[in-house]
């Protein structure tokens, strides 16, 4: 199997075009699905098969080389599942994650004179390239395991507030709309905007000045971080380790399955493309994610195309949101400098930092049918502890202006149910 493209960025949201090298065309009605698989995570995704096979690959946690499968699907065979190619692909970290990285552990100690190096650095001040830059950015964050500590204001807690740059400053300054929005659904972001700089300048201030209406739009009526996907990517849980993606930008839905060698390879990705396929299946279910986009983002920002093209249901599942989750819990991890502090059972800090107990006591010889029964649980990356930061923050600030401390769970997601069975 060939591939369009053999690297993609480890935020991922890249198209990719697949050309079989099989003797007969496939039948245009076919179901194809592909699974990318990492030392640590494995994705699969459902292929759009017109005149070649396209698909998005997902964020990743790791720079690595994955393998690439495709599988056809078919309910009348005997045989439902046949792998029709194979290749691979690497994930590879470009300006973008490192812009992102760079905003993270180094969102303590900004000056207001960053964002002109930063800007030639990352050719920021080109407005041809800037549009671009500022989703895949997003994107990158959003895609980051970010220190529970981690916050906008680069305040660490106990310590008084006081005048500095913060990562909204920057986004501000630079005209980044997405990222701005991003910002402002994390802990200490609705308190940034009014935030000055050691020049006495606020977000708020800055957009004024500049003149820039969509941001000054954005900070005045700032998004309700309980109900706007971080870089318009909503999460759901499905059962144990597997973990749903909706990115509402490209309606895609990618399940993401962390690797356990104890488990039957073969039979387990089979059982990953039945729950796939399922939930693709569900027209409630989809409903429902796809409600969870911020109604006014189209009007507040444009809408971005993908990063490789320019400019209850019927048997009563519910959907619930989770109540403490990382900035996004999935991927790469950062240590924000000094103001963050990383438990050490969080090193590997993969996407589901599932106990050992757990895994073993997990058992995934079960069918396509048995692994779907039971509540999916849907929430929205860290904005539940983002609007519980801020209101602690804002009231901490408003009486002794200093920060509370806040005891989070070592682990960045936490069901408010049990995991299902």
């Amino acid at each position: 199997m060939e591939l369009s493209r053999r690297e993609v960025p480890l935020y991922g949201q890249a198209k990719v075009f697949a050309l079989l090298q099989a003797p007969d065309p496939l039948p245009k009605e076919a179901e194809i699905f592909i699974v990318l698989e990492g030392s640590t995570l494995a994705h699969v995704i459902r292929a759009q098969n017109d005149v070649m096979l396209c698909f998005i690959v997902p964020g990743h946690n790791l720079a690595e080389t994955v393998s690439v499968c495709a599988y056809l699907y078919s309910e009348t065979e005997t045989t439902p599942f046949t792998c029709v190619g194979g290749s691979r692909l690497k994930y590879v970290q470009d300006d973008a994650q490192d812009l992102a990285e760079h905003l993270v552990t180094h969102g303590h100690c900004l000056s207001s004179s960053d964002h002109r190096e930063l800007s030639s650095r990352f050719c920021l001040s080109e407005e041809s390239s800037r549009c671009a830059m500022d989703r895949h950015v997003a994107l990158a964050m959003a895609n980051l395991d970010i220190p529970h500590s981690w916050n906008v204001l680069a305040s660490p807690s106990g310590e008084e507030l006081r005048p500095r740059e913060s990562p909204l400053h920057l986004a501000v300054r630079w005209g980044l709309c997405c990222l701005a929005e991003l910002l402002l659904c994390q802990p200490g972001g609705l308190m940034a905007v009014t935030l000055p700089n050691e020049e006495g300048v606020t977000p708020l201030q800055l957009a004024h000045n500049r003149g820039h209406t969509q941001l000054l739009e954005l900070l005045t009526h700032p998004p309700n971080p309980l109900a706007t996907p971080p870089a318009g990517l909503s999460q759901v849980w499905a059962v144990h380790s597997h973990l749903l993606r909706f990115c509402h930008d490209s309606e895609n839905l990618t399940l993401t399955v962390r690797q356990n060698p104890q488990w039957n390879h073969q039979q387990n990705r089979q059982a990953d493309i039945l729950l796939l396929r399922d939930r693709l299946r569900d027209d409630n279910f989809l409903r429902q994610i796809k409600a969870l986009r911020r109604e006014q983002s189209e009007t507040t920002l444009e809408k971005e195309e993908l990063v490789d093209e320019p400019g209850m249901n019927d048997e009563g599942t519910l959907l619930r949101v989770d109540a403490r989750t990382t900035i996004n819990g999935l991927y790469p991890v950062i240590t924000a400098g000094s103001t963050a502090t990383v438990d050490n059972d969080l090193e590997e800090h993969l996407m589901f930092c599932l106990k050992e107990e757990e895994q073993e006591q997990e058992s995934l010889t079960y069918s396509g049918q048995n692994q779907l029964s039971g509540p999916v649980f849907v929430f929205q990356d860290d904005l539940r502890r983002a609007l519980l930061s801020t209101l602690f923050l804002s009231l901490s600030f408003s009486f002794s202006h200093f920060y509370p401390s806040v005891t989070r769970s070592s682990s960045p997601h936490v069901l408010v149910s049990p995991p299902l069975c």
